[in-house]
């Protein structure tokens, strides 16, 4: 009776201690902190949601997130601040949007030479859409960036493609961010004059890239990192 007591008493505490765990990593994951990588003067703000953050790699953020590995990619003289937020919108009325995290506010502190932004993929759910109020938040998002630092240089990326079903109205569309996001984005690149990196394209025909649909593994990050190093090198 008392060894049925101890491995019932044993039971609930690793029950415990992995709820625990799980619980930490949600925290982390609904309020993320900045990840640093990276010691070098010239700094590159990574702004986004999940696919930013690296949802699909979480349990090795630190090394295996696109902005992790293109910290490697630009070498010692970078240091790459990844302020990816999981759910989040570029519209502030979307269900969870990204201004409230204060990242930006947070990003335009460091001052940074470069800014990446790819914002999207959860602005396409059909609960969020709103193709007018969507550019004309990218616009502003773009100009509060160009008005702090004149000299940054600015990326903004087309989201990858998505490559799961729809299923309610908080699902991902991939026909939106084809259809719609991909031209607003071009237009916004040719109306400011920023730089625009094309990561629907690279990723369309590649489903293994993604460990979910959405999310890109490792090997999807890999690709994608060294994808932006090539855009960020030739420009």
């Amino acid at each position: 009776m008392k060894n049925k007591f101890k491995t019932i008493y044993k039971l609930w505490i690793d029950i415990f201690i992995l709820f625990f765990i799980i619980c930490i990593k949600i925290y982390k994951i609904c309020y993320p902190n900045v990840q640093k990588l990276g010691k070098g003067s010239i700094k590159v703000a990574c702004i986004g949601d999940s696919i930013t953050y690296g949802l699909g790699v979480e349990f090795r953020r630190s090394f295996s997130t696109y902005p992790a590995i293109l910290a490697r990619l630009l070498g010692k003289k970078y240091k790459v601040l990844n302020y990816g937020a999981s759910s989040r919108t570029l519209l502030s009325d979307g269900n969870h949007p990204y201004y409230k995290t204060k990242f930006i506010e947070k990003s335009i502190e460091e001052k940074p030479d470069i800014i990446i932004i790819m914002l999207g993929s959860n602005d396409s759910k059909a609960i969020n859409w709103n193709s007018k109020k969507y550019k004309e938040e990218y616009l502003n998002l773009i100009k509060t960036y160009q008005n702090t630092n004149k000299n940054s240089k600015i990326y903004i990326m087309i989201p990858p493609r998505a490559f799961i079903k729809v299923k309610n109205n908080k699902s991902i569309q991939n026909k939106i961010i084809k259809e719609q996001i991909s031209p607003i984005i071009k237009e916004i690149a040719n109306e400011t004059g920023v730089n625009i990196i094309d990561l629907y394209t690279l990723t369309k025909n590649h489903p293994k890239w993604f460990f979910d649909g959405v999310h890109p593994n490792k090997k999807g990050n890999i690709f994608i990192a060294n994808y932006i190093f090539y855009k960020i090198s030739n420009i």
